[in-house]
């Protein structure tokens, strides 16, 4: 990522933020398919952690919030009734 280079306290950028957030999304619902809807923000938060683990902490409070959000927007679509 990109985010060491453009902030001055390790921090990423929001939008590396995003794409990590979505790269992330997109490996728990091929491995776990629409269920990932039924995750808790906690399960999230932990099946995410060993790849984050190296951000800073506030992007270690962000990133699982922006996944488990992304497989709630992905729940009102198709795919969840599957």
């Amino acid at each position: 990522m990109r985010g060491l280079n453009y902030s001055s306290d390790g921090s990423l950028p929001e939008q590396d933020l995003l794409e990590l957030a979505d790269l992330l999304a997109c490996q728990l619902f091929e491995r776990m398919g629409p269920k990932v809807a039924l995750l808790s923000r906690r399960d999230v938060a932990e099946l995410v952690e060993p790849y984050i683990d190296d951000l800073s902490e506030h992007d270690r409070r962000t990133v699982p919030w922006l996944v488990w959000d992304l497989f709630q927007e992905g729940s009102d679509g198709d795919w969840a009734e599957g």
